[in-house]
């Protein structure tokens, strides 16, 4: 079962897509899928989502995306600029998107100190003109998950406890999708 505030997060970013009649496709690297599995619980959100791509992997990320080599190389995967790159490409390739989000990250463990649970989020809009001819990233932000860990409830019933990967991805998810609805929001 998926716990209670990652489900409300979703409910929120469909009901702040079907308020601006927005189309949303995701670009997720450290949460491997699972805001798209949140969106994808909800009925009625094939309207709204167009999907997700999962791109865990420097190569995934060039060739599905379009994230330059020097960008990866300069900054690693773990930066706004790689988060920027992401939103973009992943709405490049979804034409019938208005908007994107990517996420990507390191939520350890063995993570290098300086990136150990720290998350990057970018979105995207498409140009609105008739020919869409591009898109354009409208933020970036990055966080440290275990200062958002302090805010949620993990109270998850489940019959073993939750890795501190696990958690971080929990609260990567969910900042992901507050962060998506309240962008969309009028």
């Amino acid at each position: 079962m998926l716990p209670d505030f990652l489900m409300q997060a979703a409910i929120q970013v469909k009901s702040a897509l079907v308020q601006r009649d927005e189309k949303l496709v995701l670009a997720e690297s450290c949460t491997g899928g699972l805001a798209a599995t949140l969106m994808t619980s909800l009925p009625g959100i094939s309207e709204y989502f167009c999907g997700s791509a999962v791109v865990y992997r420097w190569d995934t990320k060039m060739k599905w995306l379009g994230v330059q080599r020097e960008t990866l190389d300069e900054y690693t995967d773990v930066s706004l600029e790689t988060a920027r790159e992401m939103a973009v490409g992943v709405l490049r390739q979804t034409p019938e998107a208005t908007l994107s989000a990517s996420i990507t990250g390191h939520l350890g463990p063995d993570a290098p100190i300086d990136q150990d649970g720290i998350i990057c989020i970018s979105l995207a809009r498409s140009d609105t003109d008739e020919t869409q001819t591009g898109a354009e990233w409208i933020l970036a932000e990055s966080y440290q998950c275990d200062d958002l860990l302090t805010s949620l409830d993990l109270n998850i019933q489940t019959d073993q406890e939750l890795t501190l990967r696990q958690q971080r991805q929990l609260a990567a998810a969910h900042q992901f999708l507050n962060l998506i609805a309240a962008t969309i929001e009028p």
